[in-house]
């Protein structure tokens, strides 16, 4: 068991190390839901020297015979010095209702303030769920929505061929479980390719990575 654990940490080591930036500075995906086009969710990445940032946006609204029922809009700007998060900030509307998280690297901690959990001191390895980053599958979670800390279990599932960017594509899917329920897919170069979940409602989402 203990060789196994080695061996999974280093393969996540080496593609943390790959770097997952496209070309471009942009990744865009189409999200479905029970495969019908609901919105978008898009970053766009910016290098200053040795920090990396990174704009998060996603648009989405679900409609029933013309009339939208439920709208989600989401702005979030990480900074990143290689591996380490420096700085995040968020917005969310949430079908009208509000959140807000502002986190910040102050030594040794990141100090959080956010809508769901007020202020406290989290570890200094925290990774966001913006899910860009590879370092997401093996370093404690920042909920960028309400800024909680998130507790979760993962589950390596081994490498499919899905669609991305319009062709079949090798990449590794990991199952998420405890407080986020996910499936997260990364390509061999590390790049996050797909994502897919089931809703409050039942619903299942799933990202389609256009860009």
């Amino acid at each position: 068991m203990r060789a196994m654990v080695l061996a999974v940490m280093l393969m996540l080591g080496s593609v943390a190390q790959a770097g997952p930036i496209p070309p471009g500075n942009r990744i865009v995906f189409d999200v479905l839901r029970n495969g019908s086009p609901i919105g978008t969710h898009t970053l766009a990445f910016r290098r200053e020297g040795d920090v990396t940032q990174v704009d998060v946006a996603i648009d989405l609204a679900v409609r029933v015979l013309g009339i939208t029922v439920y709208r989600y809009t989401h702005r979030n700007t990480e900074r990143w010095q290689g591996e380490r998060l420096v700085s995040m900030t968020s917005t969310t509307d949430r079908n009208g209702r509000p959140y807000s998280v502002r986190a910040r690297r102050n030594g040794t901690a990141i100090e959080v303030e956010s809508s769901e959990a007020g202020k406290y001191a989290a570890p200094a390895d925290l990774v966001t769920t913006s899910y860009w980053h590879p370092g997401f599958i093996r370093s404690r979670k920042l909920d960028t929505q309400g800024g909680k800390m998130l507790e979760v279990q993962i589950a390596d599932r081994g490498e499919e061929t899905i669609k991305s960017r319009g062709a079949d594509t090798m990449a590794r899917r990991w199952t998420i479980e405890g407080d986020l329920k996910l499936d997260i897919w990364y390509d061999r170069d590390g790049a996050w390719s797909k994502l897919r979940f089931a809703s409050e409602d039942g619903s299942i989402i799933e990202y389609v990575r256009r860009q």
